[in-house]
């Protein structure tokens, strides 16, 4: 599959004050247990440690549905959802370029 054809999501998290240690923790366990991902990246804001972005492409939309349906995703989801100080940002985008990790 062309990295054009995968699917992946650009998403935004902010913490309650205090609770991004726990945020970051609890979508880096995810995005290693899901086997899902065909590679992400998550990242901390430097203004405010609080925040977090992740990029994640999954191996196929059979594995993005595979993975949003899991009991995993519920459990998590469930988790994250009550760190967080505001609603998630989640857009749906495709790859169009990446350089190979070295």
């Amino acid at each position: 599959m062309a990295l054009q054809d995968q699917p992946a999501y650009i998403i935004k998290m902010r913490a309650k004050p205090g609770l991004g240690d726990k945020l970051f923790e609890l979508a880096t366990v995810g995005m290693e247990k899901s086997g899902s991902s065909d590679r992400f990246i998550i990242a901390r804001e430097d203004d405010d440690p609080d925040v977090l972005w992740n990029m994640e492409v999954f191996t196929s939309d059979e594995a993005k549905d595979a993975y949003e349906n899991s009991a995993l995703a519920d459990e998590l989801r469930d988790e994250i959802i009550g760190l967080l100080a505001e609603p998630p940002m989640r857009v749906a985008v495709h790859p169009y370029a990446a350089q190979p990790a070295s």
